[in-house]
């Protein structure tokens, strides 16, 4: 469906998997983090990875953080230097990525309710970063909520066979895939 800014709106689908589209030029999205919490309120067993960006006051990102659901530890993934941030060059930390999808693999072993991750980035589009984790996610037949920005929704459906749901950022589009899942109604 196409809106008055000639942007794709996503569409509600049905789906044990979904693609959580945000804005590419968002610096805030937290109805994903919000629903974990609520779902984790509500007894709901969820394991995977959100992420914390740190901002400075200027608005540039400084670093950010992948929050393993289950413990509410941080993994710091990605903290630019000035350099690296003015040249745009990727400062990801592979053994960062390494400890995320570890925390994604006991996920996927432990079989909760949903697993999310809030990661598809440069590394996941080229196939690589937690491509592996996610698709054993869909393989064992896990609800699973991947957070994917507008400008990689192409590449997640190149990688998905353009199977799966895909959902607006908000709470209400999150909530709906959730009540559509058939162990939920």
């Amino acid at each position: 469906m196409n809106t008055s800014s000639g942007m794709s709106e996503p569409e509600t689908q049905q789906g044990l998997f979904a693609a959580v589209v945000y804005p590419s030029s968002s610096n805030t999205r937290h109805a994903l983090a919000a629903f974990v919490k609520s779902l984790k309120e509500d007894g709901v067993r969820v394991g995977g990875v959100l992420q914390e960006t740190f901002r400075i006051p200027d608005g540039d990102m400084r670093g950010i953080n992948m929050i393993d659901v289950e413990t509410e530890r941080r993994i710091p993934i990605n903290y630019p230097t000035r350099e690296e941030w003015d040249n745009r060059v990727c400062s990801l930390d592979a053994s960062a990525l390494a400890e995320t999808s570890v925390v994604l693999r006991h996920a996927i072993e432990r079989r909760p309710d949903l697993i999310v991750v809030e990661k598809f980035g440069n590394s996941e589009k080229d196939g690589k970063g937690l491509m592996e984790e996610i698709f054993q996610a869909i393989v064992e037949d896990i609800p699973l909520l991947v957070a994917v920005p507008e400008a990689f929704l192409e590449n997640w459906a190149e990688r998905s066979g353009n199977m799966g749901a895909t959902i607006s950022h908000d709470l209400a589009s999150l909530q709906s895939w959730w009540d559509s899942l058939p162990q939920n109604r």
